[in-house]
């Protein structure tokens, strides 16, 4: 898990510069600070305790159970997040990370569910990207 996770880390900051941009939003300062001080874990962060942390706040706080249920399973109003097709990208860390982020335009998918800090959205992330890389348990 540490060695997957630590793999895509570097990635999310290539890659969010140039995405907002293409979105047609340029970063705020407050936007870029707010994401540094969020990214992704390096590889002695990404751990067992950082997955179940992700755990805890999926089932908790962050409220992602009550639409994507318990075992990630999905339900009436929301996708699964295990294996499968990605509605709205790729399944890699740093879709996961958006998506948690800015939630999703047209759906209940809010950003920052349950109001959770941007250290609780990459334990969330992590949480999810395991269980749906089958490197965790739901």
């Amino acid at each position: 898990l540490k060695g997957m996770l630590n793999r895509i880390r570097g990635a999310a900051t290539a890659l969010a510069l140039p995405a907002l941009l293409l979105l047609g939003r340029a970063p705020t300062l407050q936007a870029q600070q707010a994401d540094s001080a969020a990214k992704a874990p390096d590889s002695a962060a990404v751990s067992d305790e950082v997955v179940n942390a992700g755990r805890k706040i999926f089932q908790g706080q962050g409220t992602c159970y009550a639409c994507h249920g318990g075992k990630l399973q999905g339900g009436p109003v929301a996708p699964p997040l295990v294996a499968h097709k990605w509605r709205n990208g790729d399944g890699s860390m740093e879709m996961i990370l958006h998506v948690i982020r800015g939630g999703v335009p047209g759906t209940i998918m809010v950003s920052h569910p349950g109001g959770i800090s941007d250290a609780q959205r990459i334990q969330v992330a992590s949480y999810v990207y395991a269980v749906s890389r089958g490197l965790a348990k739901p």
